[in-house]
Formats: C-alpha cells, structure tokens, sequence
C-alpha cells in the first residue's frame, strides 16, 4: 500500500508536467515515515528498495533524485520514531538529510539533469550589472562577481533544503500525531551535544571550500562535489556558532531571550565569518 501510494504520487506529478513538484517534496516522505514508524528500520528497506524501483517506472529523470532521496529521509526519520530516539537529534538529522540532498540535485548533479549553473549565475550576474548601470553605479563588477554569486548560490539551496527539512518534519509529525503514533517529547537544543568528530570533519570541509576558489580543480563535477560538501560543513558550524553565541547572551550576560536573539542575529551578519570557527569550539572544544 505504501509503494501504491508513493507510486501514485510519481505518477500524478508525472502527468501533470511537473506542476506540483514542488509540493510533493514535502509529501514523499510522509508514506514512508509512517510505515517505517510502525515496522522499524528493517522492515522498511523492502518498502524502499521498491520505492526506489517504482520511481524510476513512474517518474522522471529530474523527480527521481528527489523523490527517492525523500524516500531515504522518511524512512530514517520514521525509525528514529520506531527506536524512540530523541526528537531533537531527529530533527537536526532530517534537516542535515534535506540540505545535503538539495545541494547534491541542484548543485553535483546539476549537469545530468541538463542544467548549466554557470549559464545561470551569468545571466544573474549580466541582470545585476544592468540594473546597477541603470542606477548609475560604476562598480558593478566588483559587487557582483562570478565567485560571489556562486556562492551566494550554493548557499542559498542549502537554505532552502534546510527549510524543506524543517517543514517535512513537522508535518509528518502533525499526522503521525493525528494517527496517535506514540511520539517522544523533544529535548531542548540547548541540551543536544553533537559528536566532536562531526566538528572537525565540518571544519576540514570548510577549509577544502576555500581552497577550492584559490585553486579550482579542473574536473566540474569534482569541483562542485568539493564546494557542495564544503558549503555543508561550513553551513553546519554557522547554525552551531549561532547557538553558541545565544548561549553566551544568556549565560554571561544575562540578557532577555528576545534581546539576546536579535543581538544573536545582528552578530551573526555582521561577524559572519567567525561564526564557524565559534562553532567549531562549540562542539568539538568543549565550548558547549
């Protein structure tokens, strides 16, 4: 029933163009969380092993990564569910899933998909340039440069993965709740303690990224495997140097949680580029 249902879903967007791709993003998973929230990790595989098989029968070539990386997520978030895992570990791990999938579609394999990012960062950069020479503005290549907008690029897919991320979570859990699946209440962020290794792993990345733009590598798709995976260490130590600063508006200097979440934000864009190194300390030096 749960291959059926996903089958169907492949299919519907199939015949309608692509027209609510968009939204079944956030509906694959929830067939599959649920199944693997009631059977467990085991025997969920057969179930995705032919949601694997029946995507490549009933969609197409751009819908099937995703629809088989959604896939992939529902299963894992549904049997953290099964194994009563904690929710907040949980919720880091779909959002880390969701991230790293939109990055790999939209930015690794962009160029088996038929799609040229270079082509589309030119463009943006040739509208930009426009615009500012039509506001008067002399230094429209220095602003907008082909790097910068490359970045800004991945940087802003992996937001939006992590958003997706969110909203899956979330609403598989709202009907997983309405079908009274027992669910374990979450623990506060505050008190998740990721692994240090995972700090100095992020790190590395982040360092092999900046290495990439002094020297690129002459292979593209190594080039944009090594961004993408650098893009996502770098955007894992930010959202953990964030955290590490809230802690330090709350517990050194006393402040409101509202007034230590603007000053929070308004640090995190002015001194952008110490964040992941701040998180980098939080996680693996004992900052935490």
């Amino acid at each position: 029933m749960i291959v059926a249902i996903f089958g169907v879903l492949l299919l519907v967007n199939r015949q309608t163009g692509g027209m609510f791709e968009g939204l079944f993003i956030f509906v694959f998973p929830i067939p599959l969380v649920a199944y693997s929230a009631r059977y467990g990790l085991k025997s969920s595989l057969p179930v995705l092993v032919c949601t694997v098989l029946i995507s490549f029968l009933c969609g197409t070539i751009t819908s099937n990564f995703y629809a088989i990386s959604e896939a992939i997520i529902g299963v894992v978030y549904g049997s953290r569910i099964y194994a009563k895992k904690d929710m907040t570990h949980t919720l880091v791990i779909v959002v880390a899933l969701s991230a790293v999938s939109e990055l790999i579609c939209s930015v690794a394999l962009a160029s088996l998909f038929g799609i040229d990012i270079g082509a589309d960062i030119t463009e943006m950069q040739n509208m930009l340039n426009t615009m500012l020479a039509q506001a008067g503005v002399d230094t429209m290549e220095g602003i907008f440069t082909y790097d910068y907008l490359k970045r800004i690029y991945i940087v802003s897919v992996g937001f939006l993965g992590a958003i997706e991320g969110f909203v899956v979570y979330y609403l598989s859990l709202q009907v997983l709740r309405k079908l009274r699946y027992p669910i374990m209440k979450a623990t506060p962020l505050f008190e998740f303690y990721p692994h240090r290794i995972t700090g100095v792993i992020a790190l590395l990345l982040q360092f092999l990224y900046q290495y990439t733009f002094v020297k690129p590598f002459s292979n593209e798709t190594l080039q944009n495997v090594t961004q993408t995976l650098g893009i996502c260490g770098m955007l894992y130590l930010v959202f953990f140097g964030f955290y590490a600063v809230l802690l330090i508006m709350n517990i050194y200097l006393h402040l409101p949680r509202a007034v230590g979440m603007i000053l929070s934000i308004l640090i995190m864009f002015i001194f952008s580029a110490l964040l992941p190194y701040l998180g980098h300390a939080y996680i693996s030096l004992g900052l935490h």
